[in-house]
C-alpha cells in the first residue's frame, strides 16, 4: 500500500527542492561548546509510523545552497526520538544558514539525503516555507528554531534504480528536474492534483557532465505498486504547478507510448527502470499515447 501524503502534498515539493542538499556522509559532533548557536525543539508527528531500526536523529544546518562540501553542513548531537518532543542545540559560527532540517539514521546504515524528516519553516498542516536562520555578532544565539519531523517520511523501505538518457539541449531556464514515482498515473496537466500518489520524496536529477548523455539514479520509495515513474521539469521563477511538465517516463515494454508499471516488495529493489528525458518535447512535454515518436531522438 502506498502512503498518501494528501495533507502534506505542498510540503513534498518543498522537500524536493532541498533534498539534494543532504548527501550521504558521516556526521561528527559539531563544533562542541560555542557561544554562537541555534537551539529549539523537534516535534515528532505520528509516532505509530516510527520504524524499529532508528538509531539516531540529528538536526543539521546548511551554510550554503547548494553546499560546497562537508564543511557547509553542521550537525547537532544525537537527540531523543522516543518522545513527542526533543530539545536540540546546534553549535555553528556566525553566518546565514538557508536551511535547518531533521535527519534520521537507520541502524547499520549511513546517513543519507532520503532520510530527511522535516525542515524549519513547516508548521502542519499546511503552513510551510524554507526559513533561513542568521547569527550575527550582535545576535550570536537564536532560540526557538522549532522543527516538525514527520515519522511518515521514514517509511521509504524500497528502492527504484535505473538509467536516464538525455535527449535535446538542457534549457538554460531550468530551475529543477525531478524524478517522481506514482502509485497511479498522475494528472500531467496539473501535477499538484496527483502529489498524494507519490510513494517517496521526488528525487532531484542533476545535469550530467559535459558530453555525458546518461545518468544512473537510485531513489527511495515505499514498497508497493507503481504505475508511473517519470521526470518533471520546472522553469525558473514559474511557480504555477500547471506549468510543470513531464518530459519523460519509464515506458511499457510492449507499448512505449504508455507508462510501465512495477511492484516492489518490502526492502526490495526494482532495477533497470530506464527511460529517456527529452527536452525537445518542451514547452508541452510528453503526452500519453504519443510519446513513442519523441523518445530516443
Amino acid at each position: 500500500m502506498i502512503l498518501r501524503f494528501k495533507p502534506y502534498r505542498q510540503l513534498i515539493l518543498l522537500f524536493a527542492a532541498v533534498v539534494c542538499l543532504f548527501l550521504s556522509c558521516e556526521f561528527d559532533q559539531g563544533l562542541g561548546p560555542s557561544k554562537t548557536k541555534i537551539s529549539g525543539k523537534v516535534f515528532f508527528i505520528d509516532a505509530a509510523s516510527r520504524p524499529s531500526n532508528v538509531e539516531e536523529v540529528r538536526v543539521i544546518a546548511v551554510a550554503n545552497l547548494p553546499p560546497a562540501g562537508f564543511g557547509d553542513v553542521y550537525s547537532s548531537n544525537a537527540i531523543r526520538f522516543d518522545l513527542d518532543t526533543a530539545s536540540y542545540q546546534l553549535s555553528v559560527p556566525v553566518g546565514n544558514y538557508p536551511a535547518v532540517g531533521v535527519l534520521w539514521k537507520a541502524r547499520d546504515r549511513d546517513w543519507a539525503f532520503n532520510n530527511l524528516m522535516g525542515i524549519y519553516g513547516f508548521n502542519p498542516p499546511v503552513d510551510f516555507a524554507l526559513k533561513p536562520v542568521q547569527l550575527t555578532e550582535s545576535q550570536p544565539v537564536l532560540d526557538n528554531v522549532n522543527v516538525y519531523a514527520l515519522w511518515a517520511f521514514t517509511q521509504f523501505d524500497a528502492t527504484i534504480a535505473g538509467r536516464i538518457t538525455f535527449a535535446g539541449a538542457w534549457p538554460e531556464d531550468t530551475e529543477i528536474l525531478l524524478l517522481g514515482s506514482f502509485a497511479d498515473i498522475p494528472d500531467l496537466n496539473n501535477i499538484a492534483n496527483s502529489l498524494g500518489l507519490l510513494g517517496g520524496i521526488p528525487l532531484p536529477i542533476t545535469k550530467p557532465g559535459t558530453g555525458n548523455k546518461e545518468l544512473d539514479y537510485t531513489t527511495s520509495v515505499r514498497n508497493g505498486s507503481y504505475k508511473f515513474i517519470g521526470a518533471f521539469w520546472k522553469r525558473k521563477g514559474d511557480n504555477d504547478p500547471k506549468h510543470i511538465r513531464c518530459i519523460g517516463f519509464y515506458p511499457d515494454p510492449i507499448n512505449s507510448s504508455r507508462p510501465g508499471g512495477l511492484e516492489i516488495a518490502s526492502n526490495g529493489t526494482a532495477s533497470g527502470v530506464d527511460f529517456v528525458v527529452n527536452f525537445s518535447t518542451l514547452p508541452d512535454g510528453v503526452k500519453l499515447g504519443s510519446a513513442a515518436s519523441t523518445f530516443g531522438k
